[in-house]
């Protein structure tokens, strides 16, 4: 039953996940509010990163910190799921 219901929800996020993608990459009409790019900024777009542009070793330090602390983050969420998975039913007292 557990497994049924992991699956559904696993399923649900998949989904919902390629739908967030669709929407994302459709182009949308132009519109008042939403006006059409021009050339130059449809095809060289503001980069949008808060660290230093370039390939310093300032620049390359600070991305390799960020990208170490999402890494440890994501070890630390596999091996909460891993050990919410691996749970052995106990008899419960009544």
């Amino acid at each position: 039953m557990r497994k049924t219901i992991l699956w559904a929800i696993i399923a649900i996020i998949v989904v919902g996940g390629g739908i967030w993608w669709w929407a994302a990459t459709r182009n949308p009409a132009a519109s008042p509010s939403n006006p059409p790019l021009s050339t130059n900024q449809a095809t060289n777009p503001v980069p949008t990163s808060s660290l230093p542009q370039g390939n310093s070793n300032q620049a390359i330090s600070q991305e390799m910190t960020s990208i170490n602390a999402q890494m440890n983050g994501l070890s630390s969420d596999t091996a909460n799921i891993s050990s919410s998975l691996n749970d052995q039913p106990i008899q419960q007292a009544q």
